[in-house]
């Protein structure tokens, strides 16, 4: 314990994590809370990592750890010939030798496959990265949880990173060529929001409705692709924050005992929960008419549509429309358009600071109380307590 009056050195940390990236950015605001509320410590940032580190930097860099995205194993070996302890925090590749915090990518794929299942689709795909563990990984959770509900899976494999305009564009025309050969109604997994986009705008030139003919769910949830893209794009959550946050706790402990670091199972950390939209905002049903209703409703519930509206537009009498929606869905028009709304309310308490009574507005209820009672009867909390669980930090 130093004396009174000494100074107190912190240890000296070097993060080296792409921040242009979605999950890099929740890395860094996951150490960010490890360091603000656990360990004081002096950062080194690099914010433009990409993966590779020059030995000379290893040489003259004298600090007490490293936080860093590892691409390569060559990289990997001159990490761990520096004797500084280090703690790989992308988990691509999970074979470096080195302690590392990742994403789980299988249960990735298997919550995927989960809300897939429960729009009941019989028709499943997934496009992922030609040579990416990663990939290939989730490919596996999702293609394992399908075959575990009787169903089979298409695959489709594209590379990562295109160099040229020209390479796009072969690249775009395999997919729709893929995309062709699907049957329909069809429910997709993209091994990213990334890819996620690309299937989507396939789909457009192709002139398929989504999510109607083809559902498709990616992952990371970066809030500026997934909203921005028509349909908007439901994605898979990840726990990058959380990811961020267990690296440091880890990296911490590597610090205190003075060892680099032996070769351990990697830390992986499972998603929290699915960012439902538009793209997957449909049950697929055999019936023409209940599919036709129910996009409607997913189009208007939110600006007051009432069952009687249905009645009219589809010239129908409410004892079959009730019916055939029982047959179908085992719920009722009415429960399907405040299914609608209450998951739009979901979104809203996620991605915006909008008041509730203004929520309330955008979900088409008339009074706020109105929204706070069908909430709590649904999903057994308040908007409120909704709103600040979603919130609440690692």
């Amino acid at each position: 314990m130093p004396a009174k009056g000494d100074a107190v050195v912190l240890p000296q940390v070097a993060v080296c994590v792409d921040k242009a990236r979605n999950y890099g950015r929740k890395v860094l605001q996951g150490i960010a809370d490890y360091a603000e509320t656990v360990g004081r410590w002096s950062l080194d940032v690099d914010s433009d990592a990409t993966g590779s580190y020059s030995a000379g930097w290893l040489e003259h860099w004298r600090g007490d750890g490293i936080l860093a995205y590892v691409e390569s194993r060559a990289t990997a070996r001159r990490l761990r010939a520096s004797r500084i302890p280090v703690v790989e925090v992308f988990g691509h590749h999970l074979n470096l030798h080195l302690p590392q915090v990742g994403n789980d990518d299988e249960a990735i794929g298997r919550a995927a496959a989960d809300h897939l299942l429960s729009c009941r689709f019989k028709h499943f795909a997934f496009c992922g990265y030609r040579r990416e563990p990663w990939s290939e990984r989730r490919r596996l959770g999702f293609e394992r949880t399908i075959a575990r509900n009787g169903f089979s899976t298409a695959r489709h494999d594209s590379p990562r990173r295109l160099a040229t305009l020209a390479e796009g564009q072969r690249n775009r025309e395999c997919l729709m060529a893929w995309l062709g050969t699907l049957p329909k109604p069809v429910a997709i997994m993209a091994c990213s929001d990334r890819q996620g986009v690309r299937v989507l705008d396939a789909c457009r030139r192709l002139k398929l409705v989504s999510p109607e003919e083809v559902a498709v769910i990616g992952v990371d949830n970066d809030e500026e692709t997934c909203r921005l893209t028509d349909p908007p794009l439901s994605s898979v959550r990840d726990d990058a924050r959380k990811v961020g946050f267990e690296a440091a706790r880890l990296l911490d402990h590597l610090m205190a005992t003075r060892r680099p670091g032996r070769e351990t199972l990697p830390l992986l950390i499972p998603p929290h929960g699915i960012a439902v939209r538009r793209s997957t905002e449909v049950t697929a049903v055999d019936d023409p008419l209940i599919a036709s209703t129910m996009r409607c409703i997913r189009e208007q519930a939110c600006g007051g549509l009432q069952v009687a509206d249905l009645l009219a537009q589809f010239r129908v009498s409410r004892s079959v429309l009730y019916r055939r929606f029982h047959d179908s869905l085992n719920r009722s028009p009415h429960d399907e358009i405040l299914r609608v709304q209450l998951e739009r309310a979901k979104r809203l308490l996620d991605e915006s600071d909008f008041t509730l009574e203004r929520i309330a507005e955008l979900c088409g209820f008339q009074h706020s109380e109105y929204l706070s009672v069908a909430f709590r009867r649904k999903l057994g909390l308040t908007p409120g307590e909704y709103r600040r669980q979603l919130r609440r930090s690692p």
